[in-house]
This record gives structure tokens, C-alpha cells and sequence, in this order.
């Protein structure tokens, strides 16, 4: 039994063929890391030539035993001293990305669009392809952008039948062929204390 289903499901995925393509593309981006150095912290060069002059002074007790300590004393405490730094290098970045196409076939269109509107699920491509043939954001997310659109595509494709507008405050909500699902949606805005309006054919 769980054969026959898989199997099922294969054959509805393979049946859902989409007119895009996945294209792999790259982009070079820059990228933080950590790098520890040495030097550059000037509190402990600084400390390290007082040092090291003191200790010159006290055995040369000599100024110049002084200047060469303090010269040795920094020269060690900037070899000792380290800092960690952020820098950037450059990488390549690469993902597979879908590029949707126009859905050439009407009647499939047709049928696409129906079945989205009604719930029946497609595969993400598929959805891209037909949200990028009615002119909406193609995003592979079936939405009430997505079904707007989908009613007034296969409104344009039905010119005999009306159209019905669902007005709230001389704002469209919504444009169906359906008259009983418009009329749903304003009962409930009713319900809820909001006043609307139904137009037929609105221009």
C-alpha cells in the first residue's frame, strides 16, 4: 500500500512540469575573519623602553646605557605584544537559483490557475511559473495577491461572464466570478460591523 502511494505521489510530481529553469549564479562577496598580530599596541612598547632604560641607566649608569636599554626594551615588548584585528577577504558565493518562464499553454494556464485557487497544491516551480505569466511577485507562495490576480486573468478569458467586486470604502477587497463567494465575504464584513458594497463589471 505505501508502494502504491509513493508511486502515486511521483507520477503527480512528474506531472507538474514547469516552463523555468534553475540557473546556478555567483556573486563575490567580502567576509570578516579574525587575525592575530604582533605589535601595535603602543602601551607596551612604551612601557617596555621605560623599562629597559631604567634597567640601562642602572647598569651602564650612563645616559647612553639608558637610551640603548630603552631602544632594546621597546624592540622585545613589540616582539611580545600581540592584538587580534578584524580583516576581509573576498569569496566566491554560488546558489541555484529558479528562473521563471511564461506558461505558453493556455489551457493548462487555465487549469493551473483553477486548481490554485481551489487549494490543490503544486510544486513551488510550477507556482513561480504561473504567478510570473499573470504578473505578480513570483515567489512560489500562493497568496490573495496570487488569487486576485488568478480571478481577473480568468475573468479577461471568460468576457461573458460578469465580474463581482467586493467594495469597502471605495477600496476593491476583492474580484470574482464567483458571485457566491463575494457574497460570503461580504456577510462576514457585515458580521464583523464593516460596510461593504458588491459592483458588477466595475470599471
Amino acid at each position: 500500500m505505501k508502494l502504491l502511494v509513493a508511486t502515486a505521489a511521483a507520477v503527480l510530481v512528474a506531472s507538474q512540469a514547469f516552463a523555468g529553469t534553475w540557473e546556478t549564479r555567483c556573486s563575490t562577496k567580502s567576509r570578516p575573519y579574525q587575525e592575530t598580530v604582533k605589535g601595535g599596541q603602543p602601551e607596551k612598547v612604551i612601557g617596555g623602553a621605560i623599562v629597559g632604560g631604567v634597567i640601562g641607566k642602572v647598569v651602564t649608569n650612563d645616559n647612553a646605557g639608558a637610551a640603548a636599554g630603552a631602544i632594546i626594551g621597546g624592540v622585545i615588548a613589540n616582539e611580545n605584544s600581540t592584538k587580534t584585528v578584524t580583516r576581509y577577504k573576498n569569496v566566491e558565493v554560488c546558489s541555484n537559483v529558479f528562473i521563471p518562464d511564461r506558461i505558453t499553454d493556455e489551457v493548462a494556464l487555465e487549469e493551473d490557475l483553477r486548481d490554485l485557487n481551489d487549494g490543490v497544491s503544486l510544486n513551488k516551480e510550477r507556482v513561480m511559473d504561473v504567478q510570473y505569466t499573470i504578473g505578480v511577485s513570483h515567489d512560489g507562495i500562493w497568496g490573495p495577491r496570487s488569487q486576485l490576480a488568478a480571478e481577473k486573468y480568468l475573468a479577461n478569458l471568460e468576457p461573458d461572464e460578469p465580474l463581482y467586486s467586493l467594495m469597502v470604502n471605495d477600496v476593491v477587497i476583492v474580484s470574482s466570478p464567483d458571485v457566491n463567494a463575494v457574497d460570503q465575504m461580504k456577510i462576514a464584513l457585515t458580521e464583523a460591523g464593516v460596510e461593504s458594497q458588491i459592483f458588477v463589471d466595475l470599471e
